[in-house]
């Protein structure tokens, strides 16, 4: 018969969890991040009146990770 784990094992488990996601979020945060900086540095390079890159590169960069996300939560179970 198993035991229930302790609840110092339940908190462990609970900030582990805890910094899984947030890890997550900042992932995401970082992508979209790097969309608008490269956008920008390439919108100014080719002298663009509207933001095209950094809107197309943001966008993107945060579907790709959103993907890679997804598919890191897939894998986790």
């Amino acid at each position: 018969m198993a035991q229930a784990p302790s609840p110092e094992e339940k908190r462990k488990a609970a900030i582990r969890a805890a910094g899984k996601y947030s890890g997550m979020a900042f992932q995401l945060f970082g992508a979209c991040l790097a969309g608008v900086f490269i956008g920008k540095y390439l919108d100014g390079y080719f002298q663009l009146e509207r933001p095209l890159w950094a809107v197309f590169l943001t966008i993107l960069f945060m579907i790709a990770s959103l993907y890679a996300l997804y598919r890191q939560l897939l894998r986790d179970g």
